[in-house]
C-alpha cells in the first residue's frame, strides 16, 4: 500500500511524491515523479526526504528553464 501527495511550489508548479508502507526491513520507500527515491526508518522521515528532494528538483528545473540561451 502507498500514499501519494501533490506538492505545489510558490510558482504554482506541481509534482507528486509517494510513500510506501514499511517493507520487511521496516523501511519506508519513497519516490517522486522527478525520479528521486530513497528509504527511511520512519514514515515522517520518508515524507520529509521526499519533499526535500522534490523541492530541490523543482528549483533546479525552474532555474534551468530561465537560462537565457544566448
Amino acid at each position: 500500500m502507498s500514499q501519494s501527495y501533490t506538492f505545489i511550489d510558490p510558482g504554482g508548479n506541481s509534482a507528486q511524491y509517494t510513500i510506501h508502507e514499511a517493507d520487511r526491513h521496516r523501511e519506508f520507500y519513497w519516490s517522486t515523479d522527478h525520479g528521486d527515491s530513497g528509504t527511511d526508518a520512519s514514515y515522517a522521515e520518508a515524507q520529509t526526504q521526499a519533499r526535500t528532494a522534490l523541492k530541490t528538483s523543482m528549483t533546479e528545473r525552474r532555474k534551468a528553464s530561465r537560462i537565457d540561451p544566448r
